[in-house]
């Protein structure tokens, strides 16, 4: 019988690392970056750590409005938590105790592209069909009225 994965450790583990992110690392590649979800397997073996970082559209990248601060690109954010990953191995098993502390494998979250590209594409739909959100208006009115 296959064993079940516990939310509760991936809840903790997830947590414990995002306080270590923020307070224990330094590197400036992995400032900005937020953890959507960890799975941990049921051995405790491997946690697949998920997580989403600002969008460089959102946010200038000109160096004279943000200070001199710039954000890290993608694979600048990949490597960066490859390479603080032994020491937050290290720390976590720290904070969280199991019996055995797992392999951090940190992976961009999908889940956000996809919302992401949703949301493009709703954006142009709405765009391009500006007479459909004109006929919507005015259906509720003539509702209404009746």
């Amino acid at each position: 019988m296959a064993r079940k994965r516990n939310p509760r450790t991936a809840s903790q583990v997830r947590s414990a690392l995002a306080d270590l992110l923020e307070t224990e690392v330094q590197d400036p590649r992995v400032s900005f970056v937020t953890l959507t979800e960890v799975d941990v397997t049921p051995d405790h073996e491997v946690a697949t750590v998920y997580y989403t970082t600002l969008d460089p559209s959102i946010v200038s990248r000109d160096p004279q409005r943000t200070g001199g601060d710039r954000l890290a690109d993608p694979d600048e954010v990949a490597e960066g938590l490859a390479s603080a990953s032994p020491r937050l191995r290290t720390l976590l098993a720290r904070r969280v105790q199991l019996r055995v502390t797992p392999e951090l494998r940190f992976r961009p979250d999908p889940v956000a592209d996809t919302a992401g590209r949703v949301d493009e594409l709703l954006r142009r739909l709405g765009s391009d069909d500006g007479s459909a959100d004109a006929s919507d208006g005015d259906e509720p009115d003539d509702e209404a009225g009746r």
